[in-house]
């Protein structure tokens, strides 16, 4: 079985880097991509947002001690993962990300391919 995606996008904002109740690290970065479509000559952009959930620690203290800013080019490689919760009122909510977690899954700026944290450990 494989459960594997691949983005290129741009970062929302710089990642939010907590810790758990048990001690763990976690980042969670926005990413947006983009898909156009063309009529005629008008060009219509297409975003979606991605959530990024980051387990793996290197990554994580990479982001926590090289931050990327807003608008930076990043390729991510993780899994599809579906959540749900319930909100204030009630109403059970649900929702995907992108999770960096096992072997092979990784996060690298575009924009310094000479600073990612595969290269860092």
């Amino acid at each position: 079985m494989l459960n594997q995606v691949q983005l290129i996008g741009f970062t929302g904002a710089e990642a939010e880097v907590r810790t758990t109740q048990g001690g763990k690290k976690v980042a969670i970065l926005r990413i947006a991509t983009s898909r156009y479509t063309k009529k005629g000559n008008e060009k219509k952009d297409y975003t979606t947002w991605h959530t990024v959930e980051i387990w793996n620690q290197a990554t994580v203290n990479w982001l926590a001690s090289k931050p990327l800013p807003k608008g930076a080019k990043v390729f991510v490689q993780g899994e599809i993962r579906h959540d749900q919760y319930t909100d204030k009122d009630g109403v059970e909510r649900y929702f995907s990300k992108v999770v960096i977690a096992a072997p092979g899954h990784e996060l690298k700026s575009l924009d310094r391919p000479d600073s990612n944290p595969a290269e860092e450990s």
